[in-house]
């Protein structure tokens, strides 16, 4: 073969392969279990590193950085090759979001959340990175009810078409009915726990379960505005769970191991990205089953 045919092949493969990486952006969600210990586990720090390095997402909201301050999320950031960040506060349970891209701060929403709601602007998409409630169906309710009117308001009628709002949102989606009847353990706990809060506390204990069963209603709030569960078309039922992960199951009789699977942490997306998102899943096997107790949900888009 012509040694000049040979050259301009590698090179045509060459900037292909620049081009098909820089056609498309990734991002990522993931609840990273209380901080690492509150930064007592560097073992799984040291692998979470690592572990985002290799997935090389674009942006990442992150849940439970606790024990952080802004300068420690910015160090780790720059560990997996994210230059940018922000974190909405440094007591509790905080939010953050990092980027490859410079990231605008546009609101921290804290009064009214349990654990409060981070917006940024990036790459001209506005990110929404919540954490809502994990104890009471009614005030994640509440918190649907702002972040929609935010959503509502600061966006859709201004004519932004470009936002995304991930997180962990510690409740059911409507769509996967049938995957909660196939896994009943959850509600099974769930019962069981409101049971002992309602003996301590009484009336005035938080509630997680609806009438005793799973609340739809704080997901369908969501879903109405519309934004679009990027996850749901790309996975299987069989391969939802984005909670627990192995590192809470491990000592659970496998009756009820097999059956404790739920999926609360979502990538949802405004109608402009819906026909652009040409992957999504959740990454609930591998490596992630020993970085958190959640299981990071991730979904690649065309630019």
């Amino acid at each position: 073969m012509n040694k000049y045919l040979i050259l301009f092949l590698i090179a045509f493969s060459l900037n292909f392969q620049v081009l098909s990486q820089t056609d498309r952006f990734k991002v990522m969600s993931y609840n990273i279990w209380n901080g690492f210990d509150w930064g007592k586990d560097m073992d799984r720090e040291s692998a979470m590193v690592k572990w985002l390095r290799e997935q090389d997402a674009d942006v990442i909201g992150f849940q439970e950085l606790n024990d952080f301050t802004a300068e420690k999320l910015q160090e780790l950031a720059s560990k997996w090759g994210h230059p940018y960040s922000i974190l909405l506060k440094e007591d509790g349970y905080p939010i953050g979001i990092t980027s490859k891209t410079p990231l605008v701060l546009k609101t921290k929403m804290i009064g009214g959340m349990w654990h409060g709601m981070l917006h940024a602007q990036t790459m001209g998409i506005d990110f929404l990175v919540v954490h809502l409630s994990p104890q009471d169906w009614q005030f994640r309710r509440r918190e649907a009810e702002i972040l929609s009117d935010y959503i509502q308001n600061g966006l859709i009628q201004t004519g932004q078409e470009k936002y995304m709002v991930l997180g962990d949102f510690n409740a059911h989606s409507p769509f996967d009915i049938n995957f909660d009847k196939n896994n009943p353990t959850e509600l099974l706990l769930a019962r069981k726990a409101d049971s002992v809060r309602m003996a301590e506390k009484g009336k005035e204990a938080f509630i997680n379960l609806r009438n005793n069963t799973i609340d739809y209603s704080v997901m369908a709030k969501f879903l109405s505005l519309p934004l679009i569960d990027v996850v749901r078309p790309h996975v299987s039922e069989a391969k939802l769970k984005s909670f627990p992960t192995p590192l809470v199951t491990g000592e659970m009789n496998p009756a009820e191991k097999a059956t404790y699977q739920k999926r609360i942490d979502y990538i949802l997306v405004s109608p402009y990205f819906e026909d652009k998102c040409i992957h999504a899943e959740i990454i609930n096997y591998g490596e992630p089953e020993r970085l958190s107790d959640h299981f990071p949900v991730i979904a690649v888009f065309k630019k």
